[in-house]
């Protein structure tokens, strides 16, 4: 009978993180995962799951993390409400300009979300979490008084959680991050009272 080796379940997991963040899912194959993580398939199997297991598993811990990233905003916000939405806008946008790569969940929206219906569920549900945040600052300012009062709260912050994709791919398309945080400030006066 062979030796059951000891290993660390979320180092280990960590390492599926970035590979299915650098080549995507489709092109990695179990092989891949067996060389970077250091196990072999049927050590895999049992402990993560299948392919798709994986991956979600990695994108749960990916979100969660990120979730929490942007609720410490709610947690310890900044006496101004214009502020917290500045800050969630570049919390949302700076980490990929740094890395000069796509947050994961976006990557996977686009790569397999479409056809996958288990993926698609957990990003939306995430989804969901991110754009209560950006509600729960809108409500905040306009209690305030610096967010417009006939402003549609809940829309909008539905705008924004997408908005950030799409400053990402403009800032990959045009590397200038002064016209991103340009187009942040724009979004915030076209909420502002």
């Amino acid at each position: 009978m062979g030796r059951n080796r000891e290993f660390d379940y979320e180092q280990k997991l960590d390492i599926a993180l970035e590979l299915f963040w650098a080549q995507g899912f489709h092109v990695t194959s179990i092989t891949d995962l067996e060389k970077h993580m250091g196990m072999n398939r049927s050590s895999i199997y049992p402990t993560y799951g299948d392919k798709k297991a994986l991956l979600i598993k990695c994108l749960t811990k990916y979100m969660k993390s990120k979730v929490s990233e942007y609720e410490s905003i709610l947690k310890e916000p900044l006496p101004d409400a214009i502020e917290n939405l500045r800050k969630i806008f570049r919390l949302s946008v700076d980490q990929s300009i740094n890395e000069e790569r796509t947050c994961l969940a976006v990557k996977m929206a686009f790569e397999i979300a479409v056809t996958d219906e288990d993926i698609r569920r957990l990003l939306a549900n995430n989804d969901k979490k991110i754009e209560e945040i950006y509600f729960e600052i809108l409500k905040a300012g306009q209690q305030q008084g610096c967010f417009r009062d006939d402003l549609d709260t809940r829309l909008t912050a539905g705008f924004f959680t997408g908005s950030s994709s799409a400053l990402f791919k403009n800032y990959a398309l045009h590397k200038n991050r002064k016209a991103i945080y340009d187009m942040m400030e724009t979004l915030i006066q076209m909420v502002k009272a």
